[in-house]
C-alpha cells in the first residue's frame, strides 16, 4: 500500500504458511511448496512420482504441530468441510481413524466437517500429509478472484504512523498538564480503557438504550438494491468490537449474488479492540474476507486499500457505534478526509436525536436524559480510568455533563463529559473534557452533509422516547 509519505505500511500475515518465519516454518514452506509441485505434475510422466510425494508428506507429518492454532487463510471452509468429509468416506476411513492419524480426538475431525472448527496450520499440515485423503493445497485455497490473485492474503495492516506508545506518552503528559480537552483516540488504545470500554458498550442499560432493535435489515436492503452486482467492500472505521458492522454484514450477505461478493475492512486505533473485533468478525462471517488496519480514521486518504479505486467494486463506509457524534467538525470530516471517496460510494452512521433546538437550552435540559440523570458508573470507569492510571497525585474524580449550543451543525447540540480531578497536597483542581456527544437535527444534518457532496439516501429512525418520538437513526449517504 503506497501512502502520502511515500511509506508502505508493515503488515503480518494469518496463512496457512506465513511469509515471515521461524526456522522450522521456512521447512514447512519448503515442503508444501514441494508437495505442491509435485501433486500440480501428477499426469506428467515422472519417475517415482507418487512415492515422491509420500515422502514430502511423511515428512509433513514430522513438522507439523496439531497444536499450532495459527490461523488458516483464506479457505472456502465450507468447501472445505465438504471435502475433508467426502475424502474420509472415500478412503474407508473412520473419524477415529483420521483423527488417530494427524493426533487430534475424534470429535476435532467431526466438529471441522460440521464446521464448528477450523483447523490451524499444523494440524491443516498434518490433513496435507495423510495420502488417502489425496487433499492438494489448492484444495484448500481460494482462487484467484476470491483471494486478489494471492494464495495467502495479510489480513492486518499497520499504518505507517501507527505508534502506540508515542500516543500513550502524549496523553500521560495531556493528564499530568493543567487541564484541557483529551483527544478522543487516546481513550480506547491503552488495554484497560479498552476493556472498560467494551464492558460500557455491553452493559444491559447501554445496550438496551443503544444496540437493541436497530434496523440493520432495512438498510442492507437498501444497499444491496443501490449496489447491484458489485463487489461490497465494507470500511469499518473506527470499529471497536465490530458488534454493529458485523450485524450489517450478516444482513447484507443473503442479498447479494452468490457466491456474496462482500468484503470487511475493520480500522480502529485500538489493538485491543481490532483484535476483539476481528475474532468476532472471523467467527461470525466465516465466508467472508476479514481484513484489519491499525490506524487512526481520520487519516483515511493514506489508507490505499480503502481507498484506491477497483473494477466493479463499490465501498460502503461506516461510523457505527454512535462515533459520528464525538467528531468536533463533521461538515468538515465529510468534505475533507472523505474526499478520498469514490463518486457512488455510499456512507452509513447513527445518531442520535436532539430533543430540542439549541435555541431553547431549558428545554434541552428538562428533557434530554443525559442533563437529567446522573453519569453511569459504567463510564466514570472507563473515562476515569486514564485519569486513575497516569495522572500523578490524583486523590479523586468528580464527573458532569455539560451543555454546549455552539455546534457547527445547525440544529445540533453538545454534550461535554467533563471529569473535575482533585489533587493531593492541596494543588488546585484539574479539569479535563474527556468525550463529547452530539445530537442532532437529522434533516439539517442532511442539508449539511448534502452542501459537501453527499446525498441523503436513507434515514431509518429507532427507539423511543416515553411519549414515542424515536431517539436515533441510522443515516446513508452517496457521495455524488
Amino acid at each position: 500500500m503506497s501512502t502520502q509519505s511515500g511509506q508502505s505500511p508493515r503488515h503480518s500475515s494469518s496463512p496457512a504458511i506465513p511469509r515471515e518465519h521461524t526456522s522450522l516454518e521456512q521447512i514447512q514452506v519448503k515442503l508444501v511448496e514441494a508437495l505442491h509441485e509435485m501433486q500440480k505434475a501428477t499426469e506428467a510422466p515422472v519417475p517415482n512420482l507418487r512415492d515422491s510425494i509420500r515422502f514430502v508428506q511423511k515428512a509433513l507429518t514430522l513438522v507439523g504441530d496439531a497444536d499450532d492454532s495459527t490461523e488458516v487463510g483464506p479457505v472456502d471452509w465450507a468447501a472445505f468441510a465438504v471435502l475433508l468429509h467426502d475424502r474420509r468416506l472415500a478412503a474407508k476411513m473412520s473419524q477415529e481413524v483420521l483423527a488417530e492419524k494427524v493426533d487430534v480426538t475424534a470429535t476435532t475431525i467431526r466438529n471441522i466437517e460440521s464446521q464448528r472448527r477450523r483447523p490451524g496450520r499444523g494440524l491443516m499440515l498434518k490433513l496435507l500429509a495423510v495420502p488417502e485423503l489425496d487433499l492438494r493445497v489448492s484444495d484448500i485455497e481460494l482462487d484467484a478472484e476470491q483471494s486478489h490473485g494471492a494464495a495467502w492474503t495479510p489480513t492486518s495492516w499497520f499504518a505507517p504512523k501507527y505508534d502506540p506508545v508515542a500516543m500513550l506518552s502524549d496523553m500521560v503528559e495531556v493528564l499530568n498538564g493543567g487541564g484541557g480537552q483529551v483527544e478522543q483516540t487516546l481513550l480506547y488504545f491503552d488495554p484497560q480503557s479498552a476493556a472498560d470500554w467494551m464492558a460500557t458498550c455491553n452493559s444491559a442499560a447501554y445496550v438496551a438504550t443503544y444496540r437493541s432493535h436497530v434496523p440493520h435489515a432495512a438498510v442492507a436492503k437498501h444497499i444491496a438494491e443501490r449496489i447491484g452486482n458489485q463487489t461490497v467492500q465494507i470500511n469499518a472505521l473506527g470499529c471497536g468490537d465490530a458488534r454493529a458492522e458485523v450485524m450489517l454484514a450478516e444482513h447484507l450477505q443473503p442479498l447479494l449474488p452468490k457466491p456474496p461478493k462482500l468484503e470487511l475492512y475493520l480500522l480502529d486505533i485500538s489493538h485491543v479492540l481490532l483484535n476483539a473485533a476481528n475474532k468476532h468478525a472471523v467467527e461470525t462471517l466465516p465466508n467472508i474476507p476479514v481484513l484489519t488496519v491499525h490506524g487512526n480514521f481520520h487519516e483515511l486518504p493514506r489508507y490505499a486499500m480503502l481507498t484506491q479505486p477497483r473494477d466493479r467494486c463499490r465501498r460502503l463506509y461506516t461510523l457505527l457505534g454512535l462515533t459520528l457524534v464525538n467528531l468536533r467538525e463533521e461538515v468538515r470530516f465529510f468534505r475533507d478526509t472523505l474526499s478520498c471517496a469514490a463518486p457512488g460510494d455510499l456512507f452509513l452512521f447513527d445518531v442520535l436525536f436532539a430533543y430540542a433546538s439549541p435555541d431553547r437550552p431549558d428545554e434541552i435540559r428538562r428533557k434530554d436524559p443525559a442533563l437529567t440523570n446522573p453519569v453511569r458508573e459504567t463510564h466514570k470507569a472507563w473515562l476515569g480510568g486514564p485519569l486513575r492510571r497516569y495522572c500523578r497525585g490524583l486523590a479523586d474524580i468528580e464527573f458532569a455533563i455539560e451543555l454546549d449550543t455552539n455546534c457547527p451543525v445547525p440544529g445540533s447540540y453538545g454534550l461535554d463529559f467533563i471529569a473535575t480531578a482533585k489533587m493531593q497536597g492541596g494543588l488546585p483542581d484539574r479539569r479535563f473534557s474527556m468525550t463529547r456527544w452530539r445530537r442532532y437535527d437529522p434533516k439539517k444534518l442532511a442539508d449539511s452533509l448534502a452542501a459537501v457532496g453527499w446525498q441523503p439516501e436513507l434515514t431509518v429512525p429507532y427507539g423511543e422516547t416515553s411519549d414515542g418520538h424515536p431517539t436515533m437513526a441510522l443515516m446513508l449517504f452517496r457521495k455524488r
